[in-house]
């Protein structure tokens, strides 16, 4: 009988023990689920903006705005292709040369100008002033060179165009 009382005490003490270590489980998991349930308000308040909608919702709407913004903006390349391809056939190189003609007129009151396009055809007008006359002339200028004589003050001028550094460039698109 003695040996059935350690038996029977030893069982009471290993379910004792197995009950307090449920007990510690059930606080552990207790104090878990707090942690938990604080953690889950934290979240919940920092995923929400200044309006009320969750970050999610406003980081999917800012995806689609990009998207938009996307299509806007290669809409916006293809419309710059099509100026400069335009742009090609307009006025847009600039030489300009004032001078004395004569040695007794004085204020530099000729003068040369060269007006190019994108591919270098245009017209060299210059203006010869003298005290009793002035007189012009126009002379085509077709890429790059004149087809008639030129004086050097043209001749400048037409560098000064040819040279141009005021080119404009397409936006690249990476």
């Amino acid at each position: 009988m003695l040996y059935g009382l350690d038996a029977q005490l030893a069982y009471m003490i290993g379910a004792g023990i197995a009950g307090l270590v449920l007990v510690l489980l059930l606080a552990y998991i207790v104090i878990l689920n707090r942690r938990i349930k604080a953690l889950e308000e934290k979240y919940t308040f920092f995923m929400k903006d200044e309006t009320g909608k969750s970050v999610e919702a406003k980081l999917r709407e800012d995806v689609a705005e990009l998207h938009g913004l996307q299509d806007t903006l290669d809409r916006i390349h293809e419309t710059q292709k099509d100026i400069l391809a335009v742009q090609n056939h307009c006025f847009r190189k600039i030489g300009f040369v004032r001078y004395n003609a004569f040695d007794n007129i004085g204020n530099n009151l000729s003068f040369a100008c060269t007006v190019l396009d994108g591919k270098d055809d245009g017209f060299c007008l210059s203006s010869v002033y003298g005290r009793s006359e002035s007189r012009i002339f126009a002379k085509p200028i077709v890429e790059g060179k004149c087809l008639y004589g030129m004086s050097e003050e043209e001749k400048e001028s037409l560098d000064q165009a040819l040279h141009y550094h005021g080119d404009v460039q397409p936006v690249r698109k990476d």
